[in-house]
Protein backbone atom coordinates (compact mmCIF):
# COMPACT_ATOMS: atom_id res chain seq x y z
CA UNK A 1 0.00 0.00 0.00
CA UNK A 2 1.30 3.40 -0.98
CA UNK A 3 1.77 5.87 1.88
CA UNK A 4 2.31 9.04 -0.14
CA UNK A 5 0.45 9.98 -3.30
CA UNK A 6 1.52 12.44 -5.94
CA UNK A 7 -0.32 13.52 -9.06
CA UNK A 8 0.75 12.79 -12.58
CA UNK A 9 -1.37 12.07 -15.62
CA UNK A 10 -0.88 8.52 -16.86
CA UNK A 11 -0.46 7.98 -20.56
CA UNK A 12 -3.25 6.41 -22.58
CA UNK A 13 -3.58 2.70 -21.91
CA UNK A 14 -5.10 -0.24 -23.71
CA UNK A 15 -7.63 -2.79 -22.54
CA UNK A 16 -4.97 -5.44 -23.09
CA UNK A 17 -2.40 -3.66 -20.89
CA UNK A 18 -4.91 -3.28 -18.07
CA UNK A 19 -6.19 -6.85 -18.21
CA UNK A 20 -2.64 -8.24 -18.46
CA UNK A 21 -1.56 -6.21 -15.42
CA UNK A 22 -4.61 -7.48 -13.51
CA UNK A 23 -3.81 -11.09 -14.44
CA UNK A 24 -0.15 -10.63 -13.46
CA UNK A 25 -0.97 -8.94 -10.16
CA UNK A 26 1.08 -5.89 -11.20
CA UNK A 27 -0.73 -3.31 -9.07
CA UNK A 28 1.28 -0.26 -10.15
CA UNK A 29 0.78 -0.95 -13.86
CA UNK A 30 -2.85 -1.85 -13.24
CA UNK A 31 -3.69 1.39 -11.42
CA UNK A 32 -1.78 3.49 -13.97
CA UNK A 33 -3.64 1.71 -16.77
CA UNK A 34 -6.97 2.20 -15.05
CA UNK A 35 -6.48 5.97 -14.89
CA UNK A 36 -5.03 6.08 -18.40
CA UNK A 37 -8.15 4.33 -19.69
CA UNK A 38 -10.51 6.62 -17.78
CA UNK A 39 -8.83 9.73 -19.15
CA UNK A 40 -8.21 8.63 -22.73
CA UNK A 41 -10.31 5.62 -23.79
CA UNK A 42 -13.48 6.30 -25.79
CA UNK A 43 -15.11 3.00 -24.74
CA UNK A 44 -16.59 4.27 -21.48
CA UNK A 45 -18.83 1.21 -21.10
CA UNK A 46 -15.90 -1.26 -21.23
CA UNK A 47 -14.05 0.89 -18.70
CA UNK A 48 -17.10 1.18 -16.45
CA UNK A 49 -17.58 -2.58 -16.38
CA UNK A 50 -13.86 -3.14 -15.70
CA UNK A 51 -13.94 -0.69 -12.77
CA UNK A 52 -17.11 -2.22 -11.34
CA UNK A 53 -15.35 -5.60 -11.20
CA UNK A 54 -12.32 -4.03 -9.52
CA UNK A 55 -14.35 -2.52 -6.68
CA UNK A 56 -13.98 -5.94 -5.03
CA UNK A 57 -10.22 -6.29 -5.60
CA UNK A 58 -8.25 -7.28 -2.47
CA UNK A 59 -5.83 -4.34 -2.87
CA UNK A 60 -7.04 -1.05 -1.40
CA UNK A 61 -5.29 1.03 -4.09
CA UNK A 62 -7.09 -0.86 -6.85
CA UNK A 63 -10.50 -0.46 -5.18
CA UNK A 64 -9.91 3.24 -4.58
CA UNK A 65 -8.67 3.80 -8.14
CA UNK A 66 -11.73 2.00 -9.52
CA UNK A 67 -14.01 4.40 -7.62
CA UNK A 68 -12.01 7.45 -8.73
CA UNK A 69 -12.08 6.28 -12.33
CA UNK A 70 -15.86 5.94 -12.29
CA UNK A 71 -15.97 9.61 -11.33
CA UNK A 72 -13.57 10.42 -14.19
CA UNK A 73 -15.84 8.62 -16.65
CA UNK A 74 -18.81 10.71 -15.51
CA UNK A 75 -16.76 13.91 -15.86
CA UNK A 76 -15.33 13.09 -19.29
CA UNK A 77 -18.16 11.17 -20.98
CA UNK A 78 -21.16 12.60 -19.10
CA UNK A 79 -22.71 9.16 -18.93
CA UNK A 80 -22.65 5.97 -16.87
CA UNK A 81 -25.06 3.15 -16.15
CA UNK A 82 -26.03 4.86 -12.91
CA UNK A 83 -28.53 2.14 -12.01
CA UNK A 84 -25.51 -0.17 -11.69
CA UNK A 85 -22.72 2.21 -10.67
CA UNK A 86 -24.35 4.17 -7.85
CA UNK A 87 -25.58 1.08 -5.92
CA UNK A 88 -22.19 -0.61 -6.39
CA UNK A 89 -20.45 2.44 -4.95
CA UNK A 90 -22.92 2.90 -2.10
CA UNK A 91 -22.18 -0.64 -0.89
CA UNK A 92 -18.53 0.40 -0.56
CA UNK A 93 -19.21 3.55 1.49
CA UNK A 94 -18.64 1.46 4.62
CA UNK A 95 -15.28 0.08 3.45
CA UNK A 96 -12.97 1.75 5.98
CA UNK A 97 -10.08 1.79 3.52
CA UNK A 98 -11.89 3.57 0.66
CA UNK A 99 -15.15 4.96 2.04
CA UNK A 100 -14.04 8.59 1.69
CA UNK A 101 -12.84 8.02 -1.84
CA UNK A 102 -16.14 6.37 -2.71
CA UNK A 103 -18.04 9.32 -1.21
CA UNK A 104 -16.03 11.68 -3.45
CA UNK A 105 -16.66 9.51 -6.51
CA UNK A 106 -20.41 9.49 -5.88
CA UNK A 107 -20.37 13.29 -5.48
CA UNK A 108 -18.47 13.64 -8.77
CA UNK A 109 -20.91 11.37 -10.58
CA UNK A 110 -23.89 13.26 -9.19
CA UNK A 111 -22.35 16.60 -10.18
CA UNK A 112 -21.28 15.67 -13.70
CA UNK A 113 -24.43 13.71 -14.52
CA UNK A 114 -26.82 16.18 -12.89
CA UNK A 115 -28.19 13.69 -10.36
CA UNK A 116 -29.72 14.69 -7.02
CA UNK A 117 -27.36 14.24 -4.05
CA UNK A 118 -27.63 10.90 -2.29
CA UNK A 119 -28.22 10.27 1.36
CA UNK A 120 -25.89 7.69 2.82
Amino acid sequence: MSTQRSYYEPAPATHETATAALAAGDIDTLTDSMVGLALHDADWRWCQDFYLRLLDHPEEDVRATAAICLGHLARIHHRLDTDRVIPALRVRLHDPAIGGTVEDAIADIEQFLGLPPHTA
